[in-house]
């Protein structure tokens, strides 16, 4: 197993996180984290956001089974992708807190079939927006080095594609 806190994520995933927080302040909002692993690492092609009553200025929960059924929308669209983790956003600057650090040592051990679970703290800034992207990794919640890519390659059409459309 590879062990270092590495995180890709597309460009089109970080701006819909960041498009998200800004139409939600002075609330939060977050969502769940799609994509693939390559080389052993994650890959985050997929932002979604989820609708949430349960939010405010400095909490954000995901309503209950709505994950799973984002992840079968995402899947749909490409049979490749998966859930990789949650995020949401800090209306302002400040870093995880005890709640996300436990939130995300809940969904290792509830989840132990999802390697190295994702969160991501999307904090406003002066300047913007900052990402705090962190991994379980073994048992410790690591700080990851995030880069920043262009979007998955579609899928290559198979048999059963061509046989499904009209």
């Amino acid at each position: 197993m590879n062990a270092s806190a590495r995180l890709f994520m597309s460009e089109t995933a970080q701006s819909a996180m960041t498009t998200a927080a800004a139409r939600a302040h002075p609330n939060e909002t977050g969502g769940i984290l799609v994509g693939v692993h390559t080389d052993g690492h994650p890959w985050i092609t997929v932002a979604v956001e989820i609708s949430s009553s349960d939010r405010g200025r400095t909490h954000y929960r995901i309503p209950a089974g709505t994950t799973q059924e984002a992840v079968l929308v995402a899947r749909a669209r490409d049979h490749r992708l998966g859930y990789l983790g949650d995020w949401h956003t800090h209306p302002h600057d400040v870093g995880p807190s005890c709640t996300d650090r436990t939130t995300l040592a809940l969904i290792s051990l509830t989840h132990p079939r999802q390697p190295n679970p994702t969160q991501i703290i999307v904090r406003r800034t002066e300047d913007g927006h900052t990402f705090d992207a962190r991994r379980i990794i073994g048992l410790t919640a690591r700080a990851c080095t995030v880069t920043l890519t262009g979007d998955l390659i579609p899928p290559t059409p198979t048999a059963d594609d061509a046989r499904d459309s009209p």
